[in-house]
């Protein structure tokens, strides 16, 4: 049985199940977020640290308040496969044949490796299948673009007690997840064993996937010279410039 063959034919993949999903409390006040942007604007447009515009020079033009989607998963990933095995065993000097399951091996003149005089000695090489159980869980966080990030850089804050109706009042301020989280999932966690000769049975499961939806203000400043605009994101949990 060929790798890729048993790969079509024993493959088997649990498709997720639905989504919990939280949506978090905002902490900051507008008044606290607008000191923050206001503190901020003129690092965002400085090109170097000795390259910056004056702060009467940039303006903020609108705070909007938005909910941003993160996806965080528990995966199982578990392969039965062979892997090519072969075991080398030393002989005594007087050894000219061994028998194995009516299976004659002859033995070889090999030279010792760590020998500085280049002595020789015997052994017979014998091939083999091993039979092994490989098993991973591994936790994984995306972005609503697919972007793997660390779970522990998303903020921590009180949940709405009504998730699913919140996020319908400010349905046009909510940024669902724009790709499809299942085979970004798949491809982060499951990663064969770089010896598998043929596999048996392979199964990657998500066994429990959380929907996080996290307040964001986002500042939408301008230079008054050049312009140019850039919008500056503010966690709404710790007041903290978001880029995630």
């Amino acid at each position: 049985m060929s790798t890729t063959s048993s790969i079509n034919e024993e493959t088997t993949i649990k498709k997720p199940f639905k989504s919990a999903v939280l949506v978090q409390k905002i902490s900051k006040d507008y008044k606290a977020i607008k000191n923050i942007i206001d503190k901020n604007m003129v690092k965002t447009f400085s090109k170097m640290y000795f390259i910056k515009p004056k702060a009467n020079e940039i303006e903020c033009e609108s705070i909007e308040l938005c909910y941003d989607s993160f996806l965080t998963a528990n995966t199982k990933y578990t392969i039965e496969y062979y892997q090519n095995k072969k075991y080398h065993i030393e002989l005594d000097e007087n050894v000219a044949e061994v028998l194995i399951f009516n299976h004659s091996i002859k033995p070889k003149d090999v030279n010792e490796k760590h020998s500085i005089l280049k002595k020789t000695k015997k052994e017979i090489a014998i091939e083999s299948k091993e039979r092994v159980n490989y098993e991973i869980t591994k936790r994984v966080t995306l972005n609503r673009k697919g972007r793997i990030i660390d779970f522990n850089e998303l903020p921590s804050a009180p949940c709405e007690p009504n998730p699913v109706k919140f996020l319908d009042k400010y349905n046009t301020n909510v940024r669902h997840p724009e790709v499809y989280m299942w085979e970004i999932l798949k491809k982060a966690v499951m990663n064969r064993p770089p010896n598998v000769s043929e596999i048996i049975n392979e199964k990657f499961q998500v066994t429990e996937q959380v929907l996080v939806y996290t307040p964001i203000y986002e500042a939408r400043c301008r230079n008054l010279n050049s312009y140019e605009i850039k919008i500056i994101p503010v966690s709404g949990v710790t007041g903290k410039i978001f880029s995630l």
